[in-house]
């Protein structure tokens, strides 16, 4: 059983076969948010921009603990509640949307269970209107490809095995923009956040500076990813505030991307989702326009994933509207 909701939809997806584990990792630096800044930025910060651990000791979050039902007890199983925003921005109503978004979820059975499953990624695509809509096209593609027959036709669910297939999942991908863009003598990337949900567990991989989020009733909006951005790295060293985020000339500046080299970095993170909680991936037209006290406010008031997306949508164009906008918002009422 699957509900499919996927924006920029193509109608000749296939599906081959993939690689199940992630390829060794290096280090790179990648484009620029901005195409026709690369080679200024490249050679102004890339080089000094100290890169963060695509791997956490911990875990950016700690919720409170969850009692897991082991899978061979028997117990109803929801399916998740999705909401989903999409929108070109006022400042680009006119232009194609460079944003791609997927959103799916279905069931899988595993040691004679059902377990509920669900992948939802955001990527914001780089290059030109044309070149950055196929980046992120590709990116979003590549993920489905990858997780669906690893999911839906093998017989493990572990914490390793799925966090192994996001990140091999995000290097096929930035493989394919990458030589998809040399064949076509174009510079396009593409950042991507992307969440794999399975039962109660949330696995998150991200490259770029589309976010994800976790809001908890009780608790502060938590960021769950890490900005690779130029801005990030300067609050990081405390040269400026995470309020100088939102109007530092330099904010659309961006050191790790998909597309611009054929490797990338990858984090992932991994954390519990409790019940009432809600997941949160945008990009940095949402983000950027809605800061993060307003944000948990809409989700606070929000019963629903689709009415806070709308709400979150519409704060954005109310505050300018600079950048495409998308939202996903997801949460089991457990």
């Amino acid at each position: 059983m699957f509900q499919v909701f996927q924006a920029d939809h193509r109608d000749d997806v296939q599906f081959p076969a993939v690689p199940r584990l992630r390829l060794p990792q290096k280090v790179t630096k990648t484009l620029s948010k901005s195409a026709s800044e690369r080679s200024a930025l490249a050679q102004e910060y890339l080089d000094n921009i100290p890169d963060l651990p695509t791997s956490p000791a911990h875990p950016p979050i700690t919720p409170p603990p969850v009692t897991h039902t082991p899978y061979h007890v028997s117990r109803p199983q929801q399916m998740l509640q999705i909401g989903i925003g999409w929108d070109a921005g006022l400042l680009r109503d006119s232009e194609p949307n460079e944003d791609s978004v997927l959103a799916l979820q279905g069931m899988c059975s595993y040691k004679g269970q059902l377990v509920p499953f669900g992948l939802f990624c955001i990527a914001d695509g780089m290059g030109g209107h044309a070149d950055g809509k196929e980046a992120s096209r590709i990116a979003i593609e590549r993920m489905m490809q990858t997780v669906l027959p690893n999911i839906l036709m093998d017989h493990e669910l572990s914490e390793e095995f799925l966090t192994d297939m996001l990140v091999g999942g995000v290097e096929w991908a930035n493989l394919a923009i990458y030589h998809h863009a040399q064949s076509t003598h174009q510079d396009m990337g593409t950042t991507l956040t992307a969440a794999l949900v399975v039962d109660t567990k949330a696995y998150i991989v991200n490259v770029g500076d589309s976010r994800a989020y976790i809001y908890r009733e009780g608790t502060d909006l938590c960021q769950i990813t890490r900005d690779h951005s130029l801005v990030a790295t300067l609050v990081e060293d405390g040269q400026i505030t995470a309020d100088e985020v939102y109007t530092h000339p330099d904010r659309n500046k961006i050191y790790r991307s998909l597309g611009y080299s054929e490797t990338v970095e990858v984090d992932w993170f991994v954390t519990d989702l409790c019940p009432q909680d809600r997941l949160v991936l945008c990009s940095d037209g949402l983000w950027e326009m809605v800061r993060n006290a307003y944000l948990e406010r809409i989700l606070r008031s929000c019963k629903l994933p689709t009415e806070a997306c709308s709400r979150l949508v519409q704060a954005a164009l109310r505050a300018g509207g600079a950048d495409n906008v998308s939202v996903i918002v997801v949460g089991y009422n457990l």
